[in-house]
């Protein structure tokens, strides 16, 4: 009875995370299309928050089929059941590429749309405000990942965003970004060697 109670918790956790991931990608394609089917000609300044949103989908797609994955690791339960591996790994490429490239790229979208400086300002001051309140309230994945460094990783992060939105409409954008892409990919690259 205990059992079968503990599997029927797992197969809600992973019912949740599914629910919750699919969402996402749903929003993140829903902002790709809309920016894709408005602009005529891209700069570079609008095609690396692009990049980011693509990105962020293909990050919520794979933590999702993970997330599915780890279902079928519940109904053959057992010692050496690959259940909480899956989860950990849907957990880290969910946040790592899915959360974060959403949350970094909508400052740098309405930077590229709007001229409004207030908007552009707050937009980056609320993304990032609400990213470090996050990672300080003890909820993310990084401070399970990275107990001791997860402040500095977090800091590193928004050093970045902050030289992407100043250098957005540079030649130094293109260099920023790819820094961040491996930034964020090293991090979720070494996070899920944890669980491996």
């Amino acid at each position: 009875m205990v059992k079968e109670e503990v599997l029927s918790l797992y197969q809600d956790e992973v019912q949740t995370s599914v629910n919750v991931t699919a969402f996402m990608t749903g929003v993140t394609i829903f902002f790709t299309g809309l920016l894709i089917t408005k602009f005529d000609s891209y700069d570079l300044s609008i095609k690396i928050p692009i990049l980011f949103l693509l990105i962020s989908t293909f990050g919520f797609l794979y933590s999702t089929l993970i997330y599915a994955n780890a279902s079928g690791e519940i109904t053959r339960y057992n010692k050496g059941s690959r259940f909480n591996k899956n989860m950990n790994i849907g957990d880290s490429i969910g946040e790592y590429i899915g959360v974060y490239f959403l949350v970094l790229s909508i400052p740098l979208v309405i930077n590229s749309i709007t001229t409004d400086a207030f908007l552009r300002l707050a937009t980056l001051i609320v993304s990032l405000m609400g990213l470090i309140v996050y990672h300080l309230s003890g909820f993310s994945i990084m401070e399970r990942h990275y107990p001791k460094a997860h402040k500095i990783i977090l800091l590193f992060i928004v050093i970045l965003e902050v030289s992407l939105y100043l250098t957005q409409r540079t030649e130094y954008f293109v260099y920023i970004s790819v820094i961040m892409i491996l930034y964020l990919m090293t991090i979720t690259f070494f996070s899920r060697n944890k669980y491996l």
